[in-house]
């Protein structure tokens, strides 16, 4: 393993995958280094930095800059609120076939995700709420994206990863 903040992806299988980021201030469209072809297992893994190249940023608030094709950089998935793959990957192979869906309401500082979270018909629902909180990202389906203070800055997206570290409140309904 090199000292490198990406050295524990020396040896994995890399690839490139097109993505939608999320921070307070910006949404970012870039490629991310992903392990094994999936955003799930690249963002819940223990490294604390992800590789990004072709980045592009939409500024949310005032002040935060615009930014076109800056060819390569390092983001820090702390300050990640949410991320999507632009295109769908194929389902996990831990899927369970039998799923249900829930509506969810996850709220951070700066913004706020509505939309379905999964969980397997065969669990309790007292259990969901520990489901969605056991990785530190965690699905939302059928999102709707707002960003609080700005107007007109809402939207909507198939799928979003949430991270839970900047929760406020989750609801299931």
């Amino acid at each position: 393993m090199s000292g490198s903040p990406s050295g524990g992806f020396a040896s994995a299988n890399l690839s490139w995958s097109k993505v939608d980021v999320l921070t307070s201030f910006q949404r970012l469209t870039a490629e991310i280094q992903v392990r094994g072809g999936r955003l799930r297992e690249t963002i819940n893994d223990p490294e604390p930095l992800f590789h990004l190249r072709n980045v592009s940023a939409e500024p949310l608030v005032p002040g935060a800059v615009p930014l076109t094709g800056i060819p390569e950089g390092l983001f820090n998935k702390d300050f990640v609120g949410g991320i999507r793959t632009i295109e769908p990957e194929p389902p996990p192979p831990d899927l369970v076939a039998d799923m249900m869906r829930r509506y969810v309401m996850f709220q951070a500082a700066a913004f706020m995700v509505t939309g379905a979270a999964e969980f397997p018909k065969a669990t309790e629902p007292s259990m969901h709420t520990e489901i969605l909180m056991k990785a530190r990202f965690f699905s939302i389906l059928d999102a709707t994206v707002t960003i609080f203070g700005v107007a007109g800055k809402s939207w909507t997206q198939p799928n979003i990863w949430v991270n839970r570290d900047l929760m406020l409140a989750v609801f299931l309904g």
